[in-house]
């Protein structure tokens, strides 16, 4: 049984194919578990870092700018880990912190 050489560069096509989509699955799933172990150590070590209002308020901004309460929440985990936070922050002390991370550049603009 001889196989033309395009039958096999097909063959080969379609196995090279195959394992990139497995290779970019793995890839997809390692992420995701990442993503989903990083959540979870989040949601653990929050309550230690924000009282109650404080942690409404991070809900809050979760619904509407999820990457932004990533963000915070990463910041707050390295303030607290250097022991700069020892005790739960109540809504006052988040929101001061918020204004000072959200800070807008003042634009003036002169015409000549």
């Amino acid at each position: 049984m001889s196989l033309s050489l395009e039958e096999i560069r097909k063959r080969r096509m379609a196995e090279i194919s195959q394992q990139d989509q497995a290779q970019q699955y793995a890839q997809g799933y390692g992420e995701n578990a990442q993503a989903a172990q990083l959540e979870a150590e989040l949601k653990q070590i929050m309550p230690k870092i924000l009282g109650p209002e404080a942690m409404e308020r991070l809900n809050m901004i979760k619904s509407t700018k999820p990457d932004f309460a990533m963000q915070m929440q990463i910041y707050l985990v390295s303030i607290y880990r250097q022991g700069g936070i020892r005790q739960p922050l109540d809504d006052v002390s988040f929101k001061q912190i918020l204004d000072g991370f959200v800070r807008k550049p003042d634009w003036n603009i002169r015409r000549k």
